[in-house]
C-alpha cells in the first residue's frame, strides 16, 4: 500500500502521542474539567472553534464559537472519540494540512525537552485555509497550546483554537512559528529541520538494525565499536520517541527517514 505525505505524516503523529506511556494522577479529573472550561471560553470570548484533545483517553471536546457558522459543520458542542477533529480538517487545503502535522511534530519534541511549567510559556501558530460553505477558502489562525502534562512528563491536554483572520487584520506568519509568550521569542519553523530529526550516521543504524542485524553485528559491519552503535540506538528511540526497535523502524519508514 502507498502512503502518501498527507497520511504518512498523521500516522507518525499518531504514533507520537498516543504511545505515550500514561498514568492518572489523583488531580487529573480535576484538571481536565479546568481545561474544558477554558477551552469552551476560548470559543465563545474569541467566537473560534476550540477544540481540547485527552491523548490518554484518546478522545477530544468540540466547543463551536460563531466562526463555525462559517463552516459546512454538521456538529455543535459535542464529545469525539478521537483526538482528531476530522470534520473540520478534511476542509482544510491539502498543502496546509501537511504544513499544520509537521510543524506539530517538531512542535511536540521541542516541548518534550522543556521543564513540565515550562511548556505552556509555548505556543504554535500557524496559518490555514479552511473551505467555508461556498467552497471558497477562508484564513484561519491556527493555535496550539499543550495544557497539561503528567509527572512522568508525558503530554497529556491539547488545546487547538481556529480563529477567522480578515484580510485587513494584518495578520502574517511564515510557515508557521512556535511562540514563547512570556518572553515573546519566536522560534521560525524550518522545513529542512524536519527531516534532520536523524543524523545520517542514525539511519544507518537504523537501516541495519531494520534487515535483523544485532549491535555487535552493526559494529563490525560499521567499524564502530559495540558501545558507539549502542548510544546510536538510544539516540533514535529518544528523538523518535518510541522503546524499541520494531517501533523505531516502522516510524522510520512512516516518516520516510528509511
Amino acid at each position: 500500500m502507498v502512503i502518501n505525505n498527507h497520511n504518512r505524516m498523521r500516522t507518525k503523529l499518531d504514533l507520537t502521542l498516543l504511545s505515550q506511556d500514561f498514568h492518572y494522577i489523583d488531580t487529573a479529573a480535576k484538571e481536565l474539567e479546568n481545561a474544558r472550561l477554558v477551552a469552551q471560553t476560548y470559543a465563545h470570548i474569541d467566537k473560534c472553534i476550540s477544540v481540547l484533545s485527552d491523548m490518554k483517553m484518546r478522545k477530544s471536546y468540540l466547543y463551536y464559537g460563531a466562526a463555525a457558522e462559517q463552516f459546512n459543520l454538521q456538529h455543535r458542542d459535542n464529545e469525539i472519540n478521537s483526538i482528531w477533529e476530522d470534520e473540520l480538517l478534511g476542509q482544510v487545503q491539502p498543502d496546509d494540512l501537511q504544513k499544520k502535522y509537521r510543524l506539530e511534530y517538531q512542535f511536540f519534541h521541542l516541548l518534550k525537552q522543556l521543564a513540565l511549567d515550562e511548556r505552556k510559556d509555548y505556543e504554535l501558530v500557524t496559518k490555514l485555509r479552511i473551505r467555508n460553505k461556498k467552497g471558497k477558502h477562508m484564513l484561519v489562525k491556527h493555535r496550539l497550546i499543550y495544557l497539561g502534562s503528567m509527572d512522568d512528563g508525558n503530554i497529556w491536554l491539547a488545546l487547538c483554537l481556529y480563529n477567522l483572520v480578515y484580510e485587513d487584520a494584518g495578520f502574517e506568519v511564515p510557515q508557521g512559528v512556535i511562540i514563547n509568550t512570556k518572553t515573546g521569542k519566536v522560534i521560525i519553523y524550518e522545513e529542512e529541520g524536519f527531516e534532520k530529526i536523524l543524523s545520517n550516521r542514525e539511519k544507518e543504524v537504523l537501516q541495519q538494525i531494520k534487515k535483523g542485524f544485532r549491535s555487535k553485528e552493526i559494529a563490525d559491519k560499521m567499524d564502530l565499536s559495540v558501545n558507539t552503535i549502542n548510544r546510536h540506538r538510544q539516540n533514535i528511540f529518544r528523538k523518535l520517541n518510541v522503546t524499541n526497535a520494531l517501533e523505531a523502524c516502522r516510524l522510520a519508514e512512516l516518516a520516510g527517514f528509511l
